[in-house]
């Protein structure tokens, strides 16, 4: 029980840093999106392939789209994949950490 919580006091230290938690928070975005949609698409019983005909293209790009490595989606792109699988693509924005302290 203590190393989990060395690990939190140590995650806890780095985000502190405003660079680190800014990079954190992008990399989790990235592999957030790529894992959701993946998630949704197995829920959903389909292929990549199946996905791709749905929304008018090809397996490799579905499967870029699932990659955590990938950040240039598109809105619209994803939407369709989305809806594509039965589900609702909902997007949230907030201020930043900045912006609530003041």
């Amino acid at each position: 029980m203590k190393e989990t919580k060395k690990q939190v006091g140590w995650l806890d230290k780095k985000l502190a840093n405003p660079k680190f938690r800014k990079a954190f928070r992008q990399e989790y975005e990235k592999l957030s999106i790529g894992e959701q949609l993946l998630r949704l698409r197995l829920e959903a019983g389909m292929t990549q392939a199946e996905v791709a005909r749905k929304v008018g293209t090809t397996a490799s790009a579905i499967s870029r789209y699932e990659n955590a490595e990938y950040d240039r989606y598109e809105l619209q792109t994803l939407r369709k994949i989305v809806e594509a699988c039965g589900g609702i693509l909902h997007i949230s924005m907030s201020a930043s950490d900045k912006e609530r302290a003041a």
